[in-house]
């Protein structure tokens, strides 16, 4: 069976991919749509009499809402800084600037039961504001006073954005959330709030200088999968593997084999394709997975590097070498058979790659892009398998598949053009 793609149907899927991905990448938008226009101002009062606003925003504005505030610290502001920074369960560090975020927040995750492993690390992502009303009446748009980060840039990380008391200095409100790299979209996706906020609480958890940790409702609901309850504290005085071999069992019949010889078996075609299959879908996983684990440890490795050149440096290996191994891999396979393995292979990494960072949710352009990627090396190895070119070669298959990688990979770029 030969996969017929018309050149209409190539431009058609072309203009999808971008028309969807182009909104979705691009538009700048965070989880849930920014407020429209100008609405009021609504606040809730903290003990000491201040007036906040539970959400950050882009701007002095609240029609450029992003995500929910989510913690809030009772105590000196300046105890509650050195304690995450120094005497926390691990290490958390101050965001550098080379860290910043890239990209617009993402989509959310429930919440998930975190063992205290916290290594906090200095974060400078892009400025969020949030707004305060002093006892006195002064109304601020205050930007953060610091952010921290545990986790790696370019693999997965929990962001916190910390507002102090511009008044006494007597609390902290926190913005935590979680956060992976994208390497096709080159940027952060904010993938859940609520997981990192329970994150932030088990530093507070059971500390002697902790009088009480609770949290209560505050309404803000509407970003992400914030539920609208904000932690507060009080300080004290001042089966993955099993799955697929089911799967690859079944592939080849199992049921079958066993009555035949284990030669006759080897060789015979069918399983000689699922084999190659394998092979394909194998490589394609080891590829990214090598591709996400060099530039974490390369960031680790020259820790004083900025994360962007080790993205500079892995990035084009990763646009050029995922088509060229799919291409390789998929010569001895029918067409069938090799976009099939491709686009599996292709689900499974990113699969394993999200599991691997506890990414359960992703915003609905990210999906559309994967899929626009998993089909596009689906029509290069189609293009490559051996039906394809014979009895001669045929590059039609080839070129739709390397148009739509191209496309789908320049998308994310364009950002950075201003487009």
């Amino acid at each position: 069976m030969r996969i017929e793609i018309r050149p209409q149907t190539a431009v058609a899927l072309l203009f999808a991919v971008l028309l969807v991905t182009v909104g979705g990448s691009i538009a700048s938008s965070d989880l849930d749509e920014p407020d429209r226009g100008e609405p009021e101002i609504t606040t809730e009062t903290l003990e000491d009499g201040s007036e906040l606003w539970p959400y950050t925003s882009r701007g002095e504005t609240t029609s450029q809402r992003t995500l929910a505030l989510n913690v809030i610290v009772y105590g000196d502001a300046d105890v509650t800084e050195r304690y995450l920074r120094e005497r926390s369960i691990g290490d958390w560090e101050e965001l550098e600037t080379e860290d910043a975020d890239v990209g617009p927040d993402g989509e959310a995750v429930p919440i998930g039961n975190e063992t205290p492993s916290t290594a906090w690390g200095q974060a400078a992502g892009a400025d969020r504001y949030t707004y305060v009303e002093t006892p006195s009446g002064n109304g601020y748009w205050l930007p953060e006073s610091y952010q921290l980060k545990d986790g790696t840039y370019l693999g997965a990380r929990h962001h916190i954005r910390a507002y102090t008391d511009p008044a006494s200095g007597n609390w902290t409100a926190m913005q935590a959330h979680h956060e992976h790299w994208d390497w096709f979209q080159l940027r952060h996706t904010v993938h859940g709030v609520e997981r990192s906020q329970s994150y932030v609480d088990a530093e507070f958890t059971d500390r002697w200088f902790v009088d009480e940790l609770s949290r209560t409702n505050v309404g803000n609901d509407r970003s992400a999968d914030a539920n609208g309850w904000m932690s507060v504290v009080h300080l004290r005085g001042s089966g993955i593997p099993a799955v697929l071999s089911a799967l690859l069992l079944g592939s080849i019949g199992w049921g079958t084999v066993q009555r035949r010889n284990v030669s006759a078996w080897w060789n015979d075609e069918t399983v000689q394709e699922t084999v190659t299959a394998l092979l394909v879908v194998t490589a394609i996983v080891a590829y990214y997975t090598l591709i996400r684990v060099l530039g974490v440890e390369a960031e680790q490795f020259f820790a004083d590097a900025p994360p962007k050149a080790i993205v500079a440096v892995l990035y084009p290996s990763l646009v050029v070498g995922l088509p060229v191994v799919t291409y390789l891999g998929s010569r001895h396979l029918s067409a069938t058979h090799a976009f099939t393995a491709s686009t599996l292979g292709f689900v499974v990494a990113m699969f394993l790659d999200y599991s691997s960072m506890g990414v359960t949710t992703l915003p609905l352009n990210t999906f559309i892009h994967t899929a626009a990627l998993a089909a596009a090396l689906g029509f290069v190895a189609a293009g490559a398998s051996q039906t394809a070119r014979s009895p001669v070669m045929e590059p039609g298959h080839v070129r739709t598949g390397a148009l739509l990688w191209t496309a789908a990979m320049a998308i994310p770029l364009l950002r950075y053009l201003g487009v």
